[in-house]
């Protein structure tokens, strides 16, 4: 893209990881931003180079921040707080994502617990980096969620994608 999409400019005036980080504000007692910069917010550096969006969540889990995180890429900033806060709910599994209607379970946004941490390793470890392999090896729970609820989770991975709302 040329540009770090967390920088890319919405209509609104704010930027991307500006729009997601205020929704997440409105859910979370804390916002910790993870690997690229900090934003002025808490930040936990990846603990390896090129492992993606999984190599990020490996360094929160191995954080002790906490024991359970909402994790949240930067590239959906029209995810609404009440969606957010969907994923939110207390839960015994390790893991808590959303289904679409098609049964198709998103990767991002998740919460996860702490616990995970090993299994994320291994994943890392063996060469593997999508978070949806992951998850399978995982306890998780499904929250459902209808198209157009989906449609809040749409990634913007161009200018043109930021253009288009």
């Amino acid at each position: 893209m040329g540009t770090d999409k967390s920088d890319l400019v919405l209509a609104t005036g704010q930027t991307m990881i500006e729009a997601v980080i205020q929704t997440l504000t409105e859910v979370c007692a804390e916002v910790v931003t993870i690997g690229g910069r900090s934003w002025g917010r808490r930040f936990v550096p990846d603990l390896r180079n090129g492992a993606g969006p999984l190599g990020g969540i490996e360094a929160l889990l191995a954080s002790d921040l906490d024991d359970r995180y909402l994790v949240c890429p930067n590239d959906i900033p029209l995810m609404p707080s009440g969606l957010a806060r969907r994923l939110t709910v207390p839960t015994d599994s390790i893991a808590t994502a959303f289904q679409t209607e098609d049964g198709r379970i998103q990767s991002l946004p998740i919460t996860i617990s702490a616990v995970a941490l090993p299994t994320v390793t291994a994943a890392l470890d063996g060469g593997e980096n999508a978070i949806h392999l992951v998850l399978a090896h995982l306890e998780i729970d499904l929250v459902s969620i209808t198209a157009d609820e989906a449609q809040g989770l749409r990634n913007f991975n161009t200018p043109g994608d930021v253009e288009s709302i």
